[in-house]
């Protein structure tokens, strides 16, 4: 996605997008109204080139409501104004920033980068937040708790609560990555620091218990993925 309130450089970022990538989609904003009515249409993005500075808005308003929306979604400012760059870094986490007059080697730079960290996460567990379809990648998991008929994914930066079976989510994990420790919880062995007494500890500081059931398994899993480090 491009939103800048100047047709003239969405149209130019588009044509230097198609241009390297012609097998890419792309999709361009004026303002936030023309942001949700893309959103609505149940559209969804990678990456989203956003203008700081828009005629009677806020590209950070408009950043934050994107990654609220579509939580995995990359941001890359653009702006003709270089000392906003610290006020945008203060209130939102951008992939990057790209100032005007817009160079085709630094765009290219961002989306390749973009490319590159989708292809080392490509990886991801598939879930839906109200009838959105979203996807995390496997290494943004911390956990993911049962509770009632929801998930609660803990990730790395924040807490989703999405619809589905801790059952369904075990099948679909890979068993070498993620174990089933509990009936109500799946850890990430990754991130697992610490395991004693039928307990084991996250590096978020989350202390998750282990069932004698399923104990036999969380160890091997547990001591293979150790002596692997």
């Amino acid at each position: 996605m491009v939103v800048d309130d100047q047709s003239i450089i969405v149209e130019r970022i588009s044509s230097l997008i198609l241009e390297k990538y012609p097998g890419y989609s792309v999709s361009t904003a004026l303002d936030s109204a023309e942001v949700s009515a893309l959103l609505e249409k149940g559209m969804t993005f990678d990456l989203a080139f956003v203008d700081i500075s828009l005629s009677n808005e806020s590209g950070t308003d408009i950043a934050n409501f994107l990654s609220g929306r579509i939580p995995e979604i990359k941001t890359v400012f653009i702006s003709g104004y270089p000392e906003m760059v610290s006020e945008v870094f203060f209130s939102v986490q951008p992939f990057g920033f790209i100032d005007k007059p817009i160079k085709k080697e630094k765009l290219y730079k961002y989306i390749d980068a973009a490319g590159k960290e989708n292809d080392d996460a490509d990886n991801f567990y598939a879930c839906k937040i109200r009838g959105r379809d979203i996807r995390i990648p496997y290494s943004d998991i911390i956990y993911i708790e049962s509770e009632a008929k929801s998930l609660i994914i803990h990730k790395t930066n924040e807490t989703l609560r999405v619809a589905g079976f801790l059952e369904d989510a075990e099948k679909t994990l890979p068993q070498d990555i993620f174990v089933r420790c509990h009936k109500s919880y799946i850890v990430n062995l990754k991130y697992v620091s610490g395991y004693s007494k039928m307990k084991l500890s996250l590096m978020d500081g989350a202390v998750i218990p282990v069932s004698r059931s399923r104990k036999d398994d969380f160890e091997a899993k547990y001591l293979a993925g150790r002596r692997l480090k």
